[in-house]
């Protein structure tokens, strides 16, 4: 004798049936988690420079862009992350070697056509193509590595 299913729990059902929205699930208890792109209002923006335990910190909410390099000598400028006196000319950061963008709502890294390449968590950046950013990614600049995160204000 065959039992009796309830129709609503087949597998077939399941397999067809719609998702169920389940509102944001980037953030926990007020916090993003790791991966997510996307970030609330005050939010900051804070990027670490592998063995300095100081970030350069960001408002990320009011980002536009911000160029990420090292001091150029024949302008006399820096970039707002300046990479300098972290080893970055021996480590291989250009002068401007990549920029973080604001587009639609989350923040995109891009390599600037840098002679040592940029790597979002171990993929090579391909130049001029913007990549999402998310919270607890490693972003390597030539040799140089910085990790990045979103945390609350």
């Amino acid at each position: 004798m065959k039992e009796k299913q309830d129709p609503d729990s087949n597998e077939e059902n399941l397999r067809w049936s719609a998702t169920r929205a389940l509102g944001n699930t980037d953030f926990e208890e007020g916090q993003p988690r790791w991966g997510t792109a996307h970030f609330g209002a005050r939010m900051n923006l804070l990027i670490y420079v592998r063995g300095v335990p100081e970030p350069f910190i960001f408002d990320a909410n009011s980002v536009e862009e911000l160029v990420i390099g090292r001091f150029d000598p024949d302008t006399d400028t820096s970039p707002p992350i300046d990479l300098q006196n972290f080893g970055g000319a021996e480590k291989g950061v250009s002068r401007k070697h990549a920029i973080i963008l604001r587009h639609e709502g989350s923040l995109n890294i891009m390599d600037l056509g840098s002679h040592n390449g940029s790597y979002l968590n171990g993929q090579r950046l391909i130049a001029n193509q913007p990549r999402v950013l998310r919270d607890g990614d490693d972003l390597r600049l030539g040799h140089l590595v910085l990790h990045i995160k979103f945390v609350r204000a």
